[in-house]
């Protein structure tokens, strides 16, 4: 994965959105672990921007790999960073209100 803002940012929303997947699977529990999590990754993805933008390869793929750490569990959702082509889009996925 290339060490840029983007690909923190992808990672990042794949986890939250996982984690809003769970919370709503849990409701009404589950809301303590999710703000938990949450803060977590938003910690990362920050700690990730800020170690890109000081051009610091070495800590930036570092926290990349916390990031997919955290993503792990849902290795085999179709959305997964490492299951995204280059554009960071599925093949075949469609393009909301896309004419086909």
């Amino acid at each position: 994965m290339l060490l840029d803002q983007q690909t923190g940012v992808r990672v990042y929303q794949f986890i939250v959105d996982r984690l809003d997947d769970r919370r709503r699977e849990q409701y009404p529990d589950g809301r303590e672990s999710y703000e938990d999590d949450w803060s977590a990754a938003h910690d990362l993805e920050k700690s990730y921007a800020e170690a890109v933008q000081a051009q610091d390869p070495d800590t930036a793929e570092r926290l990349l790999q916390e990031l997919m750490s955290m993503a792990a569990p849902w290795r085999n959702h179709p959305h997964h960073p490492d299951n995204d082509t280059d554009s960071g889009r599925q093949p075949g996925d469609a393009v909301p209100g896309a004419r086909r």
